[in-house]
């Protein structure tokens, strides 16, 4: 299935439309970045997607908006989204 080979693609190689495409269909991800934790949901977000560092909220219009404007460990999340450690993909 689609999906499943999707899946797997970001698995192997942390693809940002693969991140798009899953997130947009109702994916979540949490990861880590020096010692800190995130979560990324659609689920109870302000707008339509958000990133969570413990309770405080990023919130954006879409997943797109999301990979270019949330701050991940005081970085842009694109600029240090190669160092991210994937915890949960679900």
């Amino acid at each position: 299935m689609l999906h499943d080979f999707i899946v797997k693609e970001f698995e192997c190689t942390k693809s940002l439309s693969a991140l798009i495409y899953l997130i947009d269909r109702g994916r979540e991800l949490e990861f880590s970045i020096h010692g800190a934790e995130y979560f990324i949901s659609r689920h109870k977000s302000q707008k339509y997607v958000s990133i969570w560092d413990n309770q405080k909220e990023q919130s954006f219009n879409s997943v797109e908006e999301l990979i270019e404007n949330a701050i991940v460990s005081n970085s842009p999340l694109l600029s240090i989204w190669p160092e991210i450690q994937i915890e949960t993909f679900f």
